[in-house]
């Protein structure tokens, strides 16, 4: 039988597709583990009354948005839950009393948290807004809060929450960064309103800057907050790194992560950065997406936050089939 020289290539390339669709297939088939484990186990604390936290209803709600479409009755599920997780100042917490610094000063279970506002459901809007699936009022009060929270030691970071308990602390780097990232992400959709705009620029401009400006080239990133000198840990660098990505001290901040953490859970957020650290990566991941926990909250804990950023690392690092 003869074969013409395109049919060799065809073949060629045919033979060739399997190895990056294997890399591909391990990083969403994790993905559809962790959210289906995920699942379950909010069906469990359901079950038991067992209360399930925002910082877990968010990232399941973007994974099912990425995976089945914003607009998908099982993404737009998660949505309605999220929503209605807001707290009064149409913020997000934690639903449970909590003493932030340490001293003795509880904040109520009604407390939204400026990091939870804007990072772990701050994105799941933003993700959804673009997408078509979050409606504008969603992403407009959550920047709202973050325009109005107090702010932290020296007026050049928001407070660590919109309770007086956290007016005046020290800035808290990841905190700042974060808010900074999605208060400015909604100004670029038009969705702070007008008479806001002014004010919340001033306050993504300096929130950025007073960020920048700590960073450690001796620490290769920055320490917890303000106060404090020992490198913070590889989770709360983490967003601090994504915040600053759109910076001239982005390529260096994110170098510094993969440095000090080569190999850790926490890295999952920025490998669609740096391609290169995704295999390195993968078994420590896989380790940490698969711990052998049986608590409802502990699988969260474990599974919930992995699901949409393994999807983003299967999109970035390996593209469409």
């Amino acid at each position: 039988m003869r074969f013409s020289r395109w049919a060799v290539v065809v073949a060629l390339l045919l033979t060739m597709t399997p190895a990056a669709s294997a890399d591909e297939d391990k990083w969403v088939s994790l993905a559809d583990r962790t959210y289906t484990e995920s699942v379950a186990a909010v069906a469990a604390a359901d079950s038991s009354g067992v209360y399930v936290r925002v910082q877990f209803v968010a990232p399941l709600a973007w994974y099912a948005g990425t995976r089945f479409g914003w607009r998908d009755e099982r993404t737009q599920g998660w949505l309605r839950r999220l929503y209605a997780l807001r707290t009064s100042s149409g913020g997000y917490g934690l639903g449970a009393p909590f003493d932030a610094f340490g001293d003795k000063t509880v904040n109520p279970a009604d407390t939204a948290y400026t990091i939870t506002v804007a990072w772990h459901v701050g994105r799941t809007l933003i993700a959804g807004y673009d997408g078509g699936g979050v409606p504008a009022w969603a992403v407009r009060e959550a920047a709202s809060m973050l325009n109005t929270v107090g702010a932290s030691a020296g007026e050049r970071c928001p407070a660590y929450s919109d309770h007086v308990n956290d007016v005046g602390k020290p800035c808290v780097w990841n905190v700042s960064a974060a808010a900074a990232w999605f208060l400015g992400k909604a100004l670029r959709r038009g969705l702070v309103p007008e008479w806001e705009r002014r004010e919340a620029g001033a306050k993504v401009r300096t929130w950025l800057a007073d960020v920048v400006a700590s960073y450690r080239d001796d620490l290769g990133g920055w320490t917890y907050q303000a106060n404090s000198s020992p490198p913070q840990d590889a989770w709360h660098n983490a967003p601090t790194v994504a915040a600053v990505l759109g910076t001239p001290l982005g390529p260096r901040a994110l170098a510094g992560q993969f440095r000090n953490f080569p190999y850790s859970g926490a890295n999952a957020d920025l490998i669609p950065y740096d391609c290169a650290k995704a295999e390195p990566n993968y078994p420590m991941i896989l380790a940490s997406a698969t711990k052998p926990v049986t608590a409802p909250v502990d699988i969260l804990q474990s599974r919930a936050g992995y699901a949409p950023a393994l999807l983003e690392i299967a999109r970035a690092c390996y593209g469409p089939r």
